[in-house]
């Protein structure tokens, strides 16, 4: 995308949120509502309500009506709130400092005593927030002061919401959460009604950007919910994350920080520990981070502003380098090698290999801007403005002690979020109010060759004759071939209405919705040539062993992009009814409606081969989505909660966009040349170029049968308030909570091209032990293949689907304190029983297909969910205490423990065609069949080979936990899991005196996983991908009898079995983080 159209685009985008009405998917504001009665419980109709927000002056005034009731919407998060009841009739009574949650209605009932001559207001303290009720189970929320308090080493959104029971961090690189046992890509994000989520879907972190979009400095209030029964809510299957930014005051105040982490400041992780495919450790780094947040009135009680900044830095540190380098990793490449390749390079090709020993500085860049306005004592505008940018270097690594990739190859992942949203809040009368929203998000991703894209990617063997008689190895230049053309971007826009009505004890909801998301997503792989060298010699001599080219097959690689948008228009309306003043019940109805008009280019040979059409889209599916939900307060301590309703959305978008870039049609592959002589990195081939036509490729439709996916939640939980145990104190907050949802209708893939291998009497084949078996067939390419293993094509055809079946039961237990001496401790166990079909680890279909476990990938069954965490025990204490006067000291532990995540043993297939994979190396290349496990020694279903006895095969089983499935077939992801992971934080704040009177500072330590601090040896941090299988043995299959062949897998038989699971060194270490703050 060019400089000038993202300017355009973003002066549109200001013209459209100023300018219209509308909303966005979450709530950024707060409620209140209650019932007014007099002195015998009688209603009270026609008393004022008056509702302050102190910090701004705003005033909100609600009457209520014949029964009493009275609400106002729109309110600010947070407070101090100041009501006043006014009545004509009755005493009135002035409640203070209450505050106000994010997207939720404080209730505040009231019974007036009798009018008295001579007797002033009745002045009472407001309950606040209960802040260890809003950290239990489904639903969670956090304020200012306690995300201030909390350890949040990266200073991101999920350091927050990770002490909600059901949320867990994976661990991994891009700080994955996991809720509920669900894709962590299913969660939705928002902030001030702007989503945050990777709309395409590449990143399994879930955020557009590499790093949190969002400051902590900026947010007011963050919630989690899991089950939110209300109608208005939806787009996800995991979680709804929601938070709300800071605004003006009619005060200034602002505030400024620095913060440092570096190697000096952490552990070092222990070598000896390392596996085969380990994470290698940064051992030279330095992060820092600073930034600055400033409020105030611009107009008293009127208008305000706000606005927030924040920089990261963290420059990449030499990770690979040739023999007496300081790099992190010293490959057995003597510096010769390199000196003579980037010569050539440069004397022969005229291009710049580029170098090892190059440091690019990850970089991070935030910026929220934020105006309110209260136009008057009825209506109130919000304007937020949010940018967040970040770059780092990516391909700087690679594996093999005699490989490595000069700078050439390495590549810059820039991402650049613009964010407007406008927010209108109208009260029209006493019992009508309105929300209006409209935002627009536009993300554009680049992945840019370091030294621009001036030749394509060359990968040079050299031998040990050339590694001055070491041993030979791989240097990589020049863009890799993903790169050559590759860059994202989505555009969406939401504009909502929603409108509340007071109908005696009823409230009635009801909204519009419409969001459009547009996508352009140019991917074309080896668009600018891959040229492959067997020595440094060819290289020079300009003789390449191989050449490949693939391009749209007009050789304009923007050509193969694909460019769709589609909408998705939404209404509902809900009935909430105080049936009295313990008992609420809600009815709720949701309809949503898909639209576009643009389909994926029409392949004749596909419609040829299977009788219909590439071209399916999204057009005109919908769903209707019922909800229901009821509250009841037993007594004065026990309050009865549940539901029951339907969910669906957060599916990656690049999942329907890869009907759309892979129609077989238009990015097609030239012939691949061999012995190349004379040839060019800076040009691809003519022959090549001129060779290229509308083709007959791979790929990835939708089936014209695909229903959207939802699934349907039931919840049930119990609250405890003033709980006393004992010796252990009273006051304690006590919920159990048990969530099951059944997955109606999810997606799954399946792959055209494998047909049943049927038999003469027409009945598919199947092995000894029962696993139907497939060949590779295209009807246009002659007869079905009729033997096992047999193919007549090296294509696939991946169609997107879906299955039903999986369901989840989760059950939570939560129990909090807070003491008036500044002591706060919250402790939480969770317990997850969560199945599923297939997980969506990735983003493209035929890995989907390809690395989904199971015994027969065309017909995949329910399993262990890969996402599940069977056990998490969950702790966070926090104490506060100013020890100098005047000057607060808080000290703050968060520290829980997960299960592993389940993993399979599966059979080595890697170039096995008996299963139906044909010749495809993208299909054949994964261990994911679920393994046929003996009786015993004389089972007639198995026979060994390779010198393999079922003796050694048999202490194999046993280690790897499978005897349990003897005499049948493994079942996924059960018996197996990764090990504990135990993880503990620490945040140590201590405020100083500022400069001036009424401002202060801070000094702050932040340590990460405390545990390896005190004993370096204490935790190992894994992580584990989604459905990854184990090599539990090679196979092959007796074609006259389906009898299984089973011989050692590659790399053969360990002492102990082998794991899904890596070890992570930077997590696995502990680090700390420096800290200075000053505000006033």
């Amino acid at each position: 995308m060019t400089k000038t159209t993202k300017l355009t685009r973003i002066a549109a985008a200001v013209a459209l949120t100023l300018g219209m009405s509308g909303i966005a998917i979450a709530d950024t504001s707060s409620a209140m509502r209650g019932q007014i009665v007099g002195p015998q419980g009688e209603v009270v109709a026609g008393t004022r309500v008056i509702i302050q927000h102190v910090p701004s002056g705003t005033v909100t005034t609600a009457t209520t009506n014949e029964a009493g009731i009275f609400t106002a919407t729109g309110l600010r998060v947070g407070g101090p709130y100041l009501v006043i009841i006014d009545s004509d009739v009755y005493e009135g009574k002035t409640l203070e400092d209450i505050f106000l949650q994010l997207g939720d209605a404080y209730r505040l009932n009231a019974q007036l005593d009798e009018r008295r001559d001579n007797i002033e207001r009745i002045t009472v303290t407001g309950r606040t927030i209960n802040t260890t009720s809003l950290q239990a189970g489904s639903s969670s929320t956090w304020g200012e002061n306690e995300i201030r308090n909390m350890p949040t080493f990266d200073r991101d959104l999920k350091d927050v919401v990770r002490q909600n029971p059901l949320a867990t961090d994976l661990g991994d690189n891009n700080r994955s959460l996991t809720v509920g046992g669900n894709n962590p890509r299913y969660n939705s994000i928002t902030v001030d009604g702007i989503g945050q989520n990777d709309d395409f879907g590449l990143n399994s972190g879930g955020y557009p950007t590499n790093r949190s979009p969002i400051s902590i400095d900026a947010i007011e209030q963050v919630s989690i919910q899991s089950v939110p029964f209300n109608a208005r809510y939806s787009g996800f299957t995991g979680a709804r994350i929601n938070a709300v930014t800071r605004s003006g005051t009619n005060e200034f105040f602002g505030s400024l920080f620095y913060e440092l982490a570096n190697d000096e400041l952490a552990g070092t992780p222990d070598p000896s520990r390392y596996t085969p495919n380990a994470n290698r450790p940064n051992l030279d780094y330095k992060e820092e981070s600073y930034g600055f947040s400033l409020g105030g009135p611009i107009l008293q009680d009127r208008l305000f502003f706000f606005v927030n900044y924040e920089e990261y830095k963290e420059p990449t540190s030499i990770a690979q380098g040739p023999l007496g380098s300081s790099a992190v990793e010293t490959k057995n490449i003597d510096p010769s090698v390199i000196s003579r390749i980037q010569s050539i390079a440069s004397n022969v090709y005229g291009v710049d290999a580029g170098d090892w020993n190059v440091q690019p500085e990850q970089q991070d860049e935030k910026i929220l801007a934020k105006i309110d306005w209260n136009i008057n004592n009825d209506h109130r505008l919000s304007f937020t403005y949010q940018s967040a940018q970040d770059v780092g270097a990516n391909n700087t690594t690679t594996g093999g002690r005699t490989n490595l990739n000069l700078n050439s190859y390495w590549y810059l992942r820039t991402q650049e979020m613009d964010n407007f949203a406008t927010q209108i809040y109208s009260n029209w009368t006493n019992n009508f109010s309105t929300e209006f929203k409209a935002s627009v998000k536009d993300v554009a991703t680049g992945q840019d060759p370091m030294l621009g894209r001036n030749f394509g990617q060359v990968q040079i063997r050299f031998t040990d004759e050339e590694n001055a008689g070491g041993d030979g190895g791989q240097i990589n230049i020049g863009p890799d071939r993903s790169r050559h053309a590759n860059s994202l971007e989505t555009t969406t826009t939401e504009i909502q209405l929603h409108g509340e009505y007071l109908l005696n004890e009823h409230q009635i909801q009801f909204g519009a919705e419409y969001q459009n998301i547009d996508v352009f997503n140019e991917f074309v792989q080896n668009s600018l040539g891959n040229f492959y060298f067997d020595s440094i010699a060819d290289f020079e001599n300009q003789f390449a062993a191989s050449v490949e080219y693939q391009n749209a097959f007009t050789n304009v690689a923007a050509d193969g992009a694909a460019n769709f948008d589609y909408g998705t228009m939404a209404l509902y309306l809900q009935d909430t009814w105080d049936v009295n003043w313990d008992l609420t019940l809600s009815f709720g109805l949701r309809y949503e409606r898909f639209s576009t008009d643009d389909v994926p280019a029409l392949n004749q040979n596909f419609v040829d081969r299977y009788g219909f059409a590439n071209t399916n889209n999204m057009d005109g599916l919908d769903l209707l989505l019922p909800r229901f939900s009821f509250n009841y307060q037993f007594n004065d301590n026990i309050t009865i909660r549940g539901g029951a309703g339907m969910f669906a959305g957060g599916r990656p978008n690049v999942w329907i966009s890869n009907a759309y870039s892979n129609d077989g049609v238009t990015v097609v592959a030239a012939p691949n040349l061999s012995n190349v002589e004379n040839v060019d990195i800076t040009s691809v081939p003519q022959e090549m170029r001129d060779s290229l036509a509308a083709g007959d490729g791979n790929t990835t439709p939708i089936d014209p049968n695909f229903k959207m996916p939802y699934d349907t939640r039931y919840s049930l939980a119990v609250d405890y308030e003033e709980l006393d145990l004992g010796y252990l104190g009273e006051g304690w907050f006590a919920s159990a909570e048990f969530i099951y949802t059944e997955k109606d209708r999810e997606v799954a893939w399946t792959n055209l091209t494998k047909a049943p291998l049927l038999d003469d009497a027409g009945n598919q084949v199947t092995t000894a032990g029962g696993r139907p078996l497939y060949v590779g067939w295209d009807p246009l390419a002659g007869e079905r293949p009729d033997t096992v293993g047999g193919f007549n094509t090296n294509r696939f055809d991946i169609l997107l689907t879906n299955v039903s079946g999986g369901r989840s039961l989760i059950s939570t237990l939560s129990l909090g304190n807070n003491w008036d001496n500044g002591l706060s401790v919250r402790v939480s166990y969770t317990n997850q029983d969560v199945k599923d079909i297939t997980s969506g680890g990735s983003s493209t279909a035929h890995s989907n297909y390809n690395f989904q476990t199971a015994i027969d990938k065309q017909n995949p069954t329910v399993g262990r969910a890969s996402y599940e965490i069977e056990h998490r025990l969950m702790a966070s204490v926090n104490y506060s205490r100013e020890f100098f006067p005047g000057y607060r000291s808080n000290f703050s532990l968060f520290w829980d423990r997960t299960s592993g995540r389940p993993y399979s043993y599966a059979l080595d297939t890697f170039r096995f065609r008996g299963f139906g994979d044909g010749s495809s190396s993208n299909l054949w290349s994964s261990t994911n069949y679920l393994p046929y496990i003996p009786s015993g020694a004389d089972d007639p279903n198995v026979r060994y080979t390779g010198g393999l006895t079922y003796a050694q095969f048999a202490e194999w089983i046993q280690s790897a936990n499978l005897e349990q499935f003897a005499g049948g077939y493994a079942v996924r992801n059960e018996g197996n899991r990764g090990p504990w992971n135990t993880n503990l934080d620490f945040r140590f704040e201590q405020e100083i005196r500022g400069f001036m009177e009424g401002h202060k500072g801070a000094i702050y330590l932040d340590i990460r996983n405390v545990l390896a601090l005190l004993d370096q040896k204490n935790q190992r941090h894994t992580v584990s991908f989604a459905d990854t299988g184990v090599r539990l043995a090679s196979v092959g299959i007796d074609t006259e009898t389906g009898q299984y062949i089973y011989g050692a897998p590659f790399g053969g038989f360990d002492e102990t079995p082998a794991s899904a699971t890596r070890f992570n060194a930077r997590a696995s270490t502990w680090s700390a983080k420096i800290g200075i703050r000053y505000q006033f």
